[in-house]
């Protein structure tokens, strides 16, 4: 029994070294940073304490960041999720094309996020951009789409919803293959309706792949960047910033390290803090199998 525990630590030792090295000692480390003030001013760390994450609480754009971002994830995830599980019901249920539906849903997901940006960028474009002109086609008002403080945001979304839907659609279809048929068909024998048959069925018995998929989309609305640093650079002003772009540019713009630490910090603890509470309320509750 012995030699099959040390057996296991030997297996796990390198997977544990690499963690430690790449993942463990980073997150210390910048934690340690979050509480030194380091700067151009200081090229050393100079102890501190919480000062850093005291003038962040005080500071009226650094809540303007987290509400955005709370914005962000609230109008990506849920909608995101949504329609993924619908189209993977209306694909699975199609007798003809899927192949070429679910090509066409994931093709968004293989194009590199940087290239997406920048054809979304010529997309709202207010002069050449095509949704301008479907909207004068239809005589519906134009909009300054990334250069307006009231949109800039909810056009990052919209590029956001488009690019991952796909990948999360072929999740949920991967899911609906395990169901067994004969539910359908029991269902269908006692008259259910689709909707019915989907709530009491579909719904529940894809609760895992729905966990999964809830939880890796809080973690990527943490991890938005590309879109926002070449779609709008966290403007007009504050309006489209998130937390990691706010990151970034403290570390990288103003070379305020230790404050970029402390914000790294604050945005690891609430993805731990997040994920803790999906986990409690919604883990133990999920189906996990029809039997």
């Amino acid at each position: 029994m012995k030699r099959g525990k040390y057996s296991l630590v030997i297996f796990l030792l390198p997977s544990l070294l690499f963690l430690s090295i790449f993942t463990y000692y980073p997150i210390f480390y910048s934690f340690y940073l979050s509480l030194t003030r380091f700067d151009m001013l200081t090229p050393k760390p100079i102890f501190q304490g919480f000062k850093n994450y005291i003038t962040f609480f005080q500071d009226p754009i650094f809540w303007q960041v987290i509400l955005n971002n709370v914005i962000y994830g609230l109008l990506t995830i849920f909608p995101t999720m949504f329609i993924a599980l619908i189209l993977a019901i209306l694909i699975d249920e199609t007798k003809k094309f899927k192949t070429f539906f679910r090509l066409g849903l994931f093709y968004p997901l293989l194009i590199p996020y940087a290239a997406a940006a920048m054809v979304w960028v010529f997309m709202y474009d207010p002069s050449l951009g095509i949704i301008n002109k479907f909207l004068r086609l239809l005589r519906l008002p134009e909009h300054g789409w990334l250069g307006d403080p009231r949109y800039s945001l909810l056009s990052i979304i919209i590029m956001t919803i488009w690019k991952n839907v796909g990948y999360y659609m072929l999740i949920y279809l991967a899911g609906l293959q395990n169901i067994p048929t004969n539910l359908y068909e029991a269902v269908k024998i006692e008259g259910a309706g689709w909707f019915k048959t989907h709530y009491y069925i579909t719904f529940p018995l894809v609760g895992p792949i729905t966990l999964f998929i809830f939880v890796i989309s809080i973690i990527q609305s943490f991890k938005v960047f590309t879109s926002v640093y070449l779609m709008t650079e966290g403007g007009p002003g504050y309006s489209s910033n998130v937390l990691i772009y706010y990151t970034y540019e403290y570390a990288f713009k103003f070379w305020q390290i230790g404050k970029a630490a402390a914000l790294t910090s604050i945005m690891i603890l609430t993805l731990l803090f997040l994920v803790s509470i999906v986990f409690g309320l919604f883990g133990k509750r999920i189906t996990y199998s029809v039997m």
